[in-house]
């Protein structure tokens, strides 16, 4: 296994840009190993914060003279050891010819607000990075970073692998691109933008209106970026976000890591748009059940209980299963329900159903992907398959999203009323995660609930909310910015540990019930000094996550786990 050492230097501002492109060279770390090549990222995060025998800075510029790829992100500011790193690095650079050097400018939206005598520091770098010959390159957004890097890990991963490997990829990437090449260009991302574009236009006015006014759309290449834009603002948060990733994913140049991560993300933007129904669908459920409780047919309870006791991540085709079961519920019940445009889709996920066909058809590129063996023509049948699915939840679009997070109370002297503040992030598709720019504030005469993502159409206080199947961990942890997670499966036969998937890449969060119990409300000031402490908190919103699910299950199902105690 040749282990390739990457650097990545920048100042604190980048950290959520640091831990998204961290999570980029995980995934391609998973592509990779099969070609004895394994990607290793050092960041000033991994270091030991102790004291050591030397400066710890000497100790990061030991790590860039054994690096093979260092690089350098840049924002508002170049801090003192950030460039320490870049000058240790381009030395060295020049004695050995390594390590390799790519210096990233991020040119994104400041808030005027937090600009400081530092930005002279970033001009001054720059001016210095000119007079060395060293040419810069900018990034707009994470994304746009992961694509630009891609494609230089692309080109210099061949020299890495072993003898025979090289021949081998630079035979079929040439064999590929001749074949290819004409229309690989403009193919990807052309049906989806189509599309989805249209079948918003009825639900979004924005994109409405823009189609009305630009007919021809398509032929501009600037107007068509334009689509994808309101096609990604459009789609509720989640989904939008999805879509991005998407249609980044289409823009990057032709290669066949390109083909394998838009099939995946095909098959994962649309189990994300039937998750999304199927967990709005539960959690209203559940109220019905308190409320009133509801009988369901054998079939029915069958599908529930199996939901909530899957103990692997389910493919799409059980999001299809399960939707169907949930819309059958709320039909044979006329129960209510927000998203009530979704009922209409009962027929559709049938036996010869458009959407059912689709899933089926998206559901086979899990083979291709295993075996390898997929073609341009495989990733514009995903593109087309996922339009019918996306299509028909087009009336997302009415909805939006947003994380509840803190709820403060606020009130002045001669002040009788008193105002309660709604800290809260709105979860749209052109968003980053861990972006804590996101958060706002909303001032309210009564609270609503904290600590959960709510979906809902016009009027926040008539929501969904979407505990304990959709959660924000970093509003749970008390941390900034949003990091959405979808549930995936339970430890079912184990420990009964919570396991969800981060949006964004895909990473597993764990939720366990921790040993760190709450105390009674019957000893006020016992209780308080508990609250007083950061992690006390953060237990006790974990452990309510974990205890929702056990009690939404033992409510839809019938179904109590025994949870094991030591006895002897």
């Amino acid at each position: 296994m040749k282990t390739i050492r990457i650097f990545i230097a920048s100042s604190s501002e980048l950290k959520g840009d640091r831990e998204e492109f961290r999570a980029f060279i995980s995934r391609e770390n998973d592509r990779l190993h099969t070609k004895g090549i394994y990607l290793k990222l050092e960041q000033w995060e991994f270091f030991k914060d102790s004291i050591s025998s030397t400066r710890l800075q000497d100790e990061y510029n030991e790590a860039i003279r054994q690096s093979d790829l260092v690089l350098c992100l840049f924002y508002t500011k170049v801090g003192k050891y950030t460039a320490e790193e870049f000058y240790t690095a381009y030395e060295i650079f020049k004695a050995q010819g390594r390590p390799r050097i790519w210096t990233y400018f991020k040119n994104a939206a400041i808030n005027v607000g937090a600009i400081t005598d530092e930005i002279n520091t970033l001009l001054e770098f720059k001016k210095k990075l000119g007079e060395l010959g060293h040419f810069h390159t900018e990034y707009t957004s994470i994304d746009n970073l992961i694509n630009k890097y891609r494609s230089q890990l692309d080109m210099i991963l061949p020299e890495y692998e072993s003898d025979s490997r090289p021949e081998q990829v630079e035979t079929v990437n040439e064999s590929s691109d001749e074949k290819e090449e004409g229309p690989v260009e403009n193919s990807f991302n052309e049906v989806l933008t189509k599309n989805l574009l249209e079948a918003i236009s009825t639900h979004n006015r924005k994109a409405g209106d823009f189609l009305s006014a630009n007919a021809d759309w398509a032929e501009n290449e600037d107007l068509v970026k334009t689509a994808k834009r309101i096609i990604i603002g459009g789609y509720v948060g989640v989904i939008g976000g999805q879509i991005r990733k998407l249609m980044s994913i289409g823009a990057e140049d032709y290669s066949d890591s390109k083909m394998m991560r838009y099939l995946e993300n095909c098959q994962i933007t649309a189990k994300r748009g039937l998750q999304l129904i199927c967990y709005a669908m539960l959690s209203r459920l559940w109220d019905h059940q308190l409320a009133d409780k509801i009988e369901f047919s054998s079939s029915q309870k069958d599908g529930l209980v199996k939901f909530f006791r899957n103990a692997a991540e389910e493919d799409i085709l059980a999001f299809v299963e399960l939707l169907g079961h949930l819309l059958e519920i709320y039909t044979d019940n006329k129960l209510d329900f927000l998203i009530s445009e979704s009922l209409n889709l009962l027929p559709r996920l049938q036996e010869g159903g458009d959407i059912r066909n689709a899933c089926l058809k998206l559901n086979e590129s899990s083979q291709l992907l295993k075996n390898a063996s997929y073609t341009l023509e495989d990733c514009l049948e995903a593109e087309k398959n996922l339009s019918v699915v996306l299509e028909s939840l087009s009336f997302l679009s009415e909805y939006r999203m947003i994380s509840i997070n803190e709820i403060d109370f606020n009130q002045q002297r001669n002040d009788h009323e008193g105002l309660y503040l709604h800290n809260y992030t709105l979860l749209v598709g052109e968003s980053l995660a861990n972006n804590e720019s996101q958060s706002s504030v909303r001032r309210e005469s009564s609270p609503v609930i904290s600590h959960a993502v709510i979906i809902f159409k016009d009027n926040y206080r008539n929501n969904i909310n979407l505990d304990p199947f959709i959660i924000d961990l970093n509003g749970l942890k008390l941390e900034g910015g949003s990091k959405i997670c979808f549930y995936s499966h339970a430890n079912t036969y184990d420990d009964l540990s919570l396991n969800y998937s981060f949006i964004e890449d895909n990473s597993k969060e764990i939720i366990k019930k921790s040993s760190n119990p709450r105390p009674s409300d019957s000893s006020l000031n016992v209780l308080n000094s508990w609250l007083s402490k950061k992690e006390n908190r953060i237990d006790m919103n974990l452990d309510k996550v974990y205890s929702l699910f056990f009690e939404a299950k033992k409510d839809l199902t019938g179904v109590e786990e025994e949870f094991a105690e030591d006895s002897f």
